[in-house]
């Protein structure tokens, strides 16, 4: 214990001497003086420290400021991870912010030395995996966050901007680090038996051998894996999962951009799709006297269709109809790939915390994508595939 304290006793340090360095910055100009500032650690991320630092005398003055570990924050030190991660993440929220204003909080400094990196707080925001869970839905905000995601892709994508540019931005981004973390944890770990980092429920670990047995499964991972790794299409985010987005009425951002890579647009809408998914099972399978769940849970299905309809409408670079049949197929198996690596890999989600009967049914639409990804090409028949949906 007094080695953890004294651990987070140099963070808050660092954490300060960052404020103060970058104090000249009109929105640090309080950081100072740094008796008067307060730091305070906020979230749960599975990678990095998070903090919350404002004036004593003014605490809605406040800026988030994440400091990167030399190892992933959810595993522990034995899993060690590059600290210079948070420089790319700034860069990429940078780009972003540039390329689709109000899409992230807005980037304010990152310390390559302290490994420090502040940006806007969204201290009115909720997260979005939050939000849906109690209950909650902006059709507003889910559109708003496609467009955003939409034009990001279409601005840097290789059709629009040629195959010079996307090589240079491909050398910009290069994330070799955090591109294997992802490999290893959503298409390589939860698809090997034996892999030390899984961990699943008793009602999951009757049903693995849906994944470990069936060829099918492990041929469609592996076809997407490769996909993952090869395609270079357009600067995505990487880690888009309803955890990464925060949301306030009609409005959405996105952040923990440290997993943008130059990679395939499908990879960020399975994500986002998959992650709708478990809200839907979340909210079906657990009744209440009114019925208010199960419309909910419909609810999900509508904005799901409506989030990829309106991504395909403003992402105008795809090339016919044969393009966007291509697309759904891997959106359809990175949707898969995300649902078994949620429900039996190494990082879970919260949505089956008060459901845990909902992930046995969870996982069979994971599977169904993934043996059926390749006839998929449209977001209505990848929903009925993954619900069963009559």
């Amino acid at each position: 214990m007094a080695d953890e304290d004294v651990s987070q006793t140099d963070i808050h340090g660092k954490v300060l001497e960052a404020l103060k360095k970058h104090s000249h910055l009109v929105d640090l100009q309080w950081a100072e003086c740094t008796s008067n500032v307060k730091v305070s650690e906020v979230g749960d991320g599975n990678l990095n420290d998070v903090f919350r630092a404002f004036p004593s005398e003014d605490p809605s003055n406040s800026v988030i400021v994440k400091h990167a570990p030399p190892y992933i924050k959810c595993l522990g030190k034995d899993f060690p991870l590059h600290e210079e991660r948070g420089g790319l993440e700034y860069k990429a929220q940078c780009k972003f912010h540039s390329i689709a204003p109000g899409s992230v909080p807005k980037p304010i400094f990152y310390d390559s030395s302290l490994r420090v990196m502040c940006m806007e707080d969204l201290r009115d925001y909720a997260i979005y995996r939050t939000s849906l869970i109690s209950g909650h839905l902006d059709d507003d905000a889910a559109l708003k966050l496609a467009r955003d995601v939409a034009i990001i892709h279409r601005d840097t994508r290789v059709a629009k901007i040629g195959e010079d540019a996307i090589e240079q931005l491909d050398k910009e981004f290069q994330n070799r680090e955090m591109v294997q973390l992802t490999e290893r944890y959503i298409f390589t770990g939860p698809f090997s038996p034996d892999d030390p980092t899984n961990r699943c429920s008793p009602s999951l670990r009757a049903k693995l051998d849906w994944v470990h047995g069936d060829q099918e499964v492990l041929r469609a991972a592996a076809h997407m894996k490769k996909i993952f790794l090869e395609k270079k299409e357009a600067l995505v985010h990487g880690d888009l999962h309803t955890g990464s987005i925060m949301v306030k009425d009609k409005d959405a951002k996105v952040f923990d951009s440290e997993f943008c890579y130059v990679g395939p647009c499908s990879f960020d809408i399975g994500l986002l799709v998959a992650n709708y998914i478990f809200v839907y099972y979340c909210h079906l399978l657990q009744p209440d006297d009114n019925d208010n769940r199960r419309v909910f849970a419909y609810r999900v299905v509508d904005i799901c269709n409506k989030t990829v309809t309106e991504y395909l409408e403003h992402m105008t670079s795809f090339d016919g109809d044969k393009d966007q049949a291509n697309f759904m197929s891997e959106v359809a198996g990175f949707a898969g790939c995300e649902i078994v690596r949620r429900l039996i890999g190494a990082a879970h989600v919260t949505e089956f915390d008060t459901t845990p009967q909902a992930e046995v049914d969870a996982l069979g639409a994971g599977v169904r994508l993934l043996k059926a990804y390749e006839r998929i090409h449209s977001i209505g028949t990848l929903m009925l595939i993954a619900l069963m949906l009559a």
